[in-house]
C-alpha cells in the first residue's frame, strides 16, 4: 500500500478517445493526468484509431483500451461502425501497440472491473442491428487472450458503469430498448461478479435512482 513503490500506472491516469462536438467528431487524443500535482499533459502517444464510448482496463503494467464506435466513409457519406479493437498503452514507456487480440464480439457502452489477474467487460451495445448486450468478456493479463467466463449480467443493457473491490466487481444501472420500438428501460440494479469464481449475482442492494451514462470510481471501503 506504499504509493511511492507503485508501478507507473498509479503515478499517472490515462483518458483514451471520446467524442468532440467540433470537428473532428471522434478523437484518438490519449490525455494524462499526474497524480502528484494533478495537471494534465499530452503523453504524445494516441489511439490508432480515433472512436468513442470506448472502455478501459488495466493491470500494473498495461492499460487496454477496448470496444467503441467510430465513422467509416462509405460511398459520399460516413456511417457509423461498432468495434471490437483492444489497443494496449505501456505505462513504462507511454506507447501504444495492439496486442493482438480482439474483443471476441464488437459492442460499445461497456463498463469494465479489474481484478489482479484479469479485466472484465459488461454490457454495451452493437449497432448495426441495433442490439443490447448482457455478455460479460474476460480479459487475461497474462497472456492477452479474451475468452468468456461463462456467466453474463441478468439484462443486457448498455451506459452502465462498474466498481471494484479486491473481491469483487460491481455493474450498476444502464438502459435498454427494447425492439422495435421500445419503450426504453432504464436501471438502477446492481449486479455483482465474484473475481474468484467468476459467477454473478444480486447483492440484494441496487441504486436509489435509475440511470444511465453515469461514471464511477472506487477507494477501498467505497
Amino acid at each position: 500500500d506504499n504509493f511511492e513503490s507503485w508501478p507507473e500506472s498509479a503515478t499517472y491516469g490515462y483518458f483514451g478517445g471520446g467524442f468532440n462536438p467540433g470537428l473532428p467528431n471522434y478523437v484518438n487524443t490519449v490525455d494524462r493526468i499526474d497524480f502528484s500535482n494533478e495537471t494534465t499533459s499530452a503523453p504524445g502517444n494516441n489511439l490508432p484509431q480515433a472512436r468513442y464510448s470506448l472502455a478501459a482496463v488495466s493491470s500494473s503494467s498495461y492499460g487496454y483500451f477496448g470496444g467503441g464506435s467510430t465513422a467509416v466513409p462509405f460511398s459520399s457519406y460516413s456511417i457509423e461502425t461498432t468495434l471490437s479493437t483492444v489497443d494496449r498503452i505501456d505505462f513504462s514507456s507511454e506507447t501504444l501497440s495492439l496486442p493482438g487480440n480482439n474483443l471476441p464480439q464488437a459492442k460499445d457502452d461497456s463498463a469494465t472491473v479489474s481484478s489482479s489477474s484479469y479485466g472484465y467487460f459488461g454490457g454495451g451495445f452493437f449497432t448495426p442491428p441495433f442490439t443490447y448486450i448482457d455478455t460479460i468478456t474476460r480479459f487475461d493479463f497474462s497472456n492477452e487472450t479474451t475468452s468468456a467466463p461463462g456467466n453474463n449480467l441478468p439484462q443486457a443493457r448498455s451506459s452502465l458503469a462498474a466498481v471494484s473491490s479486491d473481491s469483487y466487481g460491481y455493474f450498476g444501472a444502464g438502459y435498454n430498448y427494447p425492439p422495435p420500438s421500445g419503450p426504453a428501460v432504464y436501471y438502477n440494479t446492481i449486479d455483482r461478479i465474484d473475481f474468484s469464481s467468476e459467477t454473478t449475482s444480486a447483492p440484494g442492494n441496487n441504486l436509489p435512482q435509475a440511470k444511465y451514462q453515469l461514471a464511477a470510481v472506487s477507494s477501498s471501503s467505497y
